[in-house]
């Protein structure tokens, strides 16, 4: 079995009060159990529908929500009329149609699905002619979208756990245009129907080890030296590092004993993990940590890309956690690129934002002024240049 070993021990002596564990999820949305829910659409041409799904409750508290993934399955159908305003006919015209459809919801950011259809050549008489060929003619109906995916990923699922229902909306537009200039009106009446789908991701809960500190990873060739601190380190703790390749089910890499030495002192201590050239995915590493009692708690989740080939981040983390003043988001690898940090709270209020640009650093600091009440808060960093997005779990002092 491989082990770690403790690198250096502080050389001051201090008081630590010990601050409450939290409990919070332990696995990624890759790789964990899911529950999914069905909402039917019924036909209908109005421009929005509200659909509602359960939210997602526990009273166990064994399994906790990581994420979760909206899908909606429609099929539109349009009709449309297109008249000729001017008071001349129109010859040989083109008229080009397209249905637009997006969900929106609690923190969804959401991306348009698109349907179009093309009609003509068609010719049209002047303004007011109701002889052929007229000025309108109708277009359709026609499937213009065929059982298609739409698909959303709330950054936070805050608002989806409860004991009520929670609502999203499913919205159209669209409009119509021609090759033959700009003088036409147009009527577009749509009816659709379908299926909305949520998939909740859920993994056991694992209290958090607030004495472990700084976890990080660095990739060197095909070594990962994975380091971190303890606080106010006792004797007898025992420390396995463990890795998982989806996130769920970890297995043990390699062990540490606490350092007998150092009792009640902050400890430093290194892992070096070995990759297997042929695993070029993404890699999850967590310490546990079991006491002289046995009880047993965890270091937060640490993703490493070994595969990467764009220079992104390898891996990340958000510390201090808990924190009191200060946040810091620091990749293991230096980027490039402008980026934007947001605290939000449990309600899904954004409360802080903080923005900057880095030129070949790691770090991204956001100073909790002012400072926000005590509880847990979500800290989002987007990499806007990349469209990547990271999501930490914060306990604020």
């Amino acid at each position: 079995m491989n082990r770690a070993y403790s690198l250096t021990a502080a050389v001051c002596i201090y008081i630590s009060v010990m601050l409450p564990r939290i409990t919070l999820a332990q696995c990624p949305c890759v790789g964990a159990d899911t529950l999914t829910q069905h909402v039917i659409i019924d036909t209908s041409d109005a421009p929005k529908v509200v659909f509602s799904f359960q939210q997602y409750n526990d009273p166990t508290g064994v399994m906790g929500l990581t994420c979760l993934t909206i899908q909606d399955t429609i099929s539109v159908v349009s009709s449309t009329m297109a008249r000729n305003k001017s008071l001349g006919p129109v010859a040989n015209a083109d008229f080009f149609i397209n249905i637009n459809t997006k969900i929106t919801g609690p923190d969804i950011v959401g991306t348009p699905t698109t349907g179009s259809l093309t009609y003509g050549p068609i010719n049209l008489g002047p303004y007011g002619t109701t002889i052929l060929p007229s000025d309108s003619v109708v277009l359709g109906p026609d499937t213009i979208i065929n059982k298609k995916a739409i698909n959303a990923s709330p950054s936070i699922a805050t608002a989806y756990k409860g004991t009520g229902t929670v609502s999203d909306t499913l919205q159209f537009g669209g409009g119509g245009s021609s090759d033959a200039g700009t003088t036409f009106d147009y009527s577009i009446r749509t009816k659709y129907w379908g299926t909305a789908l949520i998939t909740f991701y859920l993994c056991p809960n694992a209290v958090l080890a607030t004495a472990i500190k700084d976890f990080t990873a660095t990739q060197n060739g095909n070594i990962i030296s994975l380091q971190w601190l303890t606080d106010n380190e006792q004797n007898n703790t025992h420390y396995e590092i463990q890795v998982s390749t989806q996130g769920k089910k970890f297995v043990t890499a390699g062990q540490a004993e606490g350092d007998t030495s150092s009792g009640g002192l902050a400890t430093k201590y290194q892992y070096q993990y070995n990759l297997d050239p042929a695993n070029v995915g993404v890699l999850y590493f967590r310490i546990q940590r079991t006491d002289a009692s046995g009880k047993i708690s965890y270091s937060a989740i640490l993703t490493v890309s070994p595969g990467d080939q764009q220079g992104n981040s390898g891996s990340y983390q958000t510390y201090p956690n808990p924190a009191i003043n200060t946040l810091v988001f620091r990749f293991n690898t230096a980027q490039t690129g402008r980026y934007l940090m947001e605290l939000i709270n449990t309600a899904g209020q954004v409360i802080q934002r903080e923005s900057t640009t880095l030129t070949g650093t790691n770090e991204i600091r956001m100073d909790l002024s002012p400072k926000p009440a005590k509880g847990l808060y979500f800290l989002r960093t987007t990499d806007i240049t990349h469209d990547q997005r990271y999501s930490s779990k914060i306990l604020i002092n």
